[in-house]
């Protein structure tokens, strides 16, 4: 017979808190079971307001001159901060970032993000024309940040493409233009030349040539 008992001490989490104390004077331990009430709903209740009030240094007398509008900025932020504890967006002390997708998982990430942007824009009737290529990058980027499943896609789209070879040789059918090539060549020469001089390069005085006496100056 089945201990349902022990089912259910296995899956409940755990009750022991562990925390570091300041000026790294080492880790104590809360068993939060052996709490009474009234203790325990205070330290839920100082917790909470921490995170609550988490990512509000940008809210300052400076940047909201009328009190009435920064106690509003501070509420918003601690609603907002708020409902991400209930999706589980709160930052957990001492947990590491998850590390965001680089290269060409990053790459087609984007291309399909923006891909679904312009999807969004012509539902919209947003003619692509008019709207900053920048602006659809922006979008793009939030898209990922707010869909995860877009980095998983693109993860499966590579796999796919590296596990189905390329029939033909792609390389051998392209051919690099001469007057292409010569002309890319003096965009980057011209600019080379155009590029502005650092304040350092600025402050240098040129070197006299090997050989060549100072010249002379005339006194009035």
């Amino acid at each position: 017979m089945t201990d349902l008992n022990a089912d259910v001490a296995s899956e409940a989490p755990s009750t022991l808190i562990t925390f570091a104390l300041k000026n790294g004077a080492g880790e104590v331990s809360v068993e939060t079971s052996n709490l009474p009430d009234a203790v325990y709903r205070e330290a839920l209740m100082q917790g909470l307001k921490v995170l609550a009030e988490r990512a509000m240094s940008k809210i300052t007398k400076e940047a909201y001159p009328d009190e009435a509008q920064r106690k509003a900025a501070i509420k918003a932020k601690a609603e907002a901060n708020i409902e991400d504890m209930y999706a589980g967006k709160t930052k957990i002390t001492g947990q590491a970032k998850a590390s965001k997708p680089k290269g060409a998982v990053m790459t087609e990430a984007m291309r399909i993000a923006r891909n679904l942007v312009k999807d969004v824009m012509r539902q919209n009737k947003i003619k692509q024309s008019t709207v900053k290529a920048s602006e659809i990058t922006t979008a793009a980027k939030a898209l990922i940040e707010a869909d995860p499943s877009i980095i998983t896609t693109a993860e499966a789209n590579l796999a796919a493409r590296a596990a189905t070879p390329v029939k033909i040789d792609i390389a051998a059918l392209i051919h690099v233009d001469p007057e292409l090539v010569k002309a890319d060549e003096a965009k980057k020469a011209k600019a080379k030349t155009e590029k502005p001089l650092s304040a350092k390069q600025a402050g240098k005085v040129a070197p006299r040539a090997k050989g060549s006496k100072p010249t002379a100056q005339a006194h009035a």
